[in-house]
């Protein structure tokens, strides 16, 4: 037998390594994991939409020796079978190179540790020229040309990460400046969500500070912890592999109960329906979340529920990290402990939807407004419990249920209040009684039997109640037409 190196052919493979699937924001992530992880305490974003852009990443953190530095551009720097620390961020030794790089043709690290300045490059351009795995390293006067290195000069110590030449995001765009503007605002976003338990640390002292163009960035809660109406629920440890996870689910308030500040954190509806779910934190940091892993499907009452889940990074493999930290999987081994946990969650969210206060009426009417008394204020809120409304539930599929869901809500939520108050303040006549004429209410029940009808439902159960529906009471000749002509249809 005889072996033989076969080294991989640098520009073709350090190009293809650009498509490995990072985002901008979780490749700018990536790089403030670095910091974090060599201990900074403050990181500084800096970038600039106009020509020629770039994004710069500063940090207060330990810096690197000249031979540290080198061995941090090397791709596959470390083994992700290397035991690391335990607050170490990192995973295979591959994220600042291909995090930044997928983003950029130019990555520039300028380091300072010791009082000493050291500097190297990749620039995927001179790879091409010299078709080989070749960095640039730079000394002395070499380092003072390039971007805020006088920042570095006045630090004991720190890092400068420069991101230059963006080609895949603005080649061919109509409107670079627009393009990167709206790239850093999603990186600003996300920045805050995913280290939020950095930058809002319990401890005063502990918060890491992240700025952005020197505007700090002011973490994203996404459980709403300090909020007096969030419920959170016991915390429960498991232990895998020697190691412990621990799970912490919380019910989010109802929305009426958000401030304008609590809905910026946690977006619009749409938002809070997409981001029900687990919350996967390794080492604090968040990884993966709006998920149940297919323990459940997402549903418009679970929206409330989310469980915070924090894994060590000792069980990378268990959970199956990937490269960017943006995606896992749950192991199998802990499934079944997750399930009794995500019932009981999504169980009290679905009660703090359906709580909606006490009906104020009481009769055996079925009315199409019921009046709702809630802790001193009033709503009208559609009847669902109207055979027709349950008739058209069981006919739709679970995307049809949500639409309708939406549909009712949308016509409570905008009921008129202000309106009819004033009307009635100012004495102007309200369609009290019979407001419309027999064949037009004859019409509006002929249309409700071939609904029920359409949906193979129980027609002569909805005619035995159409007395008893509010609406009727004003048509009783209607009522009497509509049970003697369909009659003959039960």
């Amino acid at each position: 037998m005889e072996s033989k190196i076969i080294l991989p052919y640098a520009p073709i493979l350090v190009e293809s390594t650009r498509s490995i699937g990072y985002s901008f924001e979780s490749a700018l992530a990536d790089i403030i994991d670095n910091s974090i992880s060599k201990g900074a305490k403050e990181i500084h974003v800096r970038f600039d939409a106009n020509a020629p852009q770039y994004v710069a990443v500063i940090d207060d953190a330990c810096g690197m020796s000249d031979e540290e530095l080198v061995s941090a551009m090397r791709y596959g720097s470390r083994s992700s079978q290397d035991v690391r620390d335990a607050n170490d961020l990192g995973r295979f030794g591959l994220g600042l190179k291909m995090a930044s790089l997928s983003q950029c043709r130019k990555l520039t690290v300028i380091t300072k540790q010791n009082g000493k300045i050291f500097a190297a490059q990749w620039d995927l351009d001179f790879i091409i020229e010299k078709k080989d795995w070749i960095i640039k390293t730079f000394r002395g006067e070499e380092i003072e040309s390039f971007r805020f290195v006088e920042e570095l000069s006045q630090r004991e110590s720190g890092t400068i990460v420069i991101w230059e030449n963006f080609d895949r995001m603005l080649n061919g765009a109509v409107n670079p400046r627009k393009v990167f503007d709206e790239k850093i605002e999603l990186a600003h976003n996300h920045i805050a969500l995913v280290f939020h338990r950095f930058t809002g640390d319990e401890v005063p002292s502990k918060r890491l500070k992240i700025y952005f163009n020197n505007s700090k960035i002011e973490p994203i809660d996404p459980f709403l912890s300090n909020h007096p109406a969030t419920q959170p629920l016991v915390e429960q440890t498991l232990l895998v592999e020697n190691s412990i996870i621990k799970v912490k689910p919380y019910v989010l308030p109802f929305a009426s109960k958000l401030t304008a500040k609590d809905k910026k954190q946690l977006g619009d509806l749409a938002d809070l329906r997409h981001n029900q779910g687990f919350y996967v934190y390794r080492n604090r940091r968040l990884i993966i979340w709006g998920t149940w892993f297919r323990l459940i499907k997402q549903h418009e009452l679970n929206k409330l529920a989310r469980v915070r889940v924090d894994i060590p990074n000792s069980l990378d493999a268990l959970w199956e990290i990937d490269i960017k930290k943006s995606t896992a999987s749950l192991p199998d081994v802990i499934k079944r402990n997750l399930v009794s946990i995500v019932e009981n969650t999504v169980g009290r969210s679905e009660r703090v939807y359906r709580y909606r206060g006490r009906k104020i009426a009481d009769d055996d009417l079925q009315h199409i407004w019921n009046i709702i008394e809630n802790r001193g204020t009033f709503q009208y809120l559609i009847n669902r419990d109207l055979p027709l409304v349950k008739q058209l539930e069981k006919s739709l599929d679970e995307e049809g249920l949500q639409y309708l869901d939406s549909l009712i809500k949308t016509i409570e939520d905008t009921f008129p209040y202000g309106d009819v108050y004033f009307r009635l303040a100012k004495n102007e006549n309200s369609a009290q009684a019979s407001s419309l004429e027999f064949e037009e209410a004859y019409k509006v029940g002929c249309d409700m039997v071939e609904s029920v009808k359409s949906m193979n439902g129980d027609i002569g159960a909805f005619l035995k109640t159409l007395s008893k529906i509010d609406f009727f009471i004003k048509y009783p000749d209607v009522v009497a037409k509509l049970q003697e002509e369909f009659s003959d249809d039960e």
